[in-house]
């Protein structure tokens, strides 16, 4: 459904992953779904400029979270409650990978901010 409201399958995409990850970036989404980074990074900005996201820089990657000063978040989040509780063990699957190597030995630990 959420295909159909935004009108394509990136941002539905974008927002599944969103509902469940705290942030997300564009080079990432590509990634994992074996699409061109052009479309996320567009749709993403598309949604920043709505006022729906904001994004923070960490060195050269750009994250995306929900934008918490947003009224059409908190709806926005049941909509996508509703979308994901109807897409059962494969599309979950499918929407939230597992990471795809282990973290480098030493490499530091950023923690989350609550934005």
């Amino acid at each position: 459904m959420l295909e159909t409201v935004f009108g394509n399958k990136t941002a539905q995409l974008i927002f599944l992953r969103l509902f469940r990850e705290d942030e997300i970036s564009a080079g990432q989404l590509a990634k994992d779904f074996g699409k061109s980074i052009t479309g996320f990074q567009n749709q993403l900005e598309k949604f920043e400029n709505a006022g729906l996201l904001v994004s923070r820089k960490i060195g050269q990657v750009r994250l995306f979270s929900f934008n918490p000063q947003s009224s059409y978040v908190e709806p926005l989040k049941n909509l996508i409650k509703i979308e994901y509780e109807k897409l059962g063990p494969k599309g979950i699957e499918f929407i939230y990978s597992s990471r795809m190597r282990p973290r480098k030995r030493g490499k530091e630990i950023l923690e989350k901010k609550n934005v």
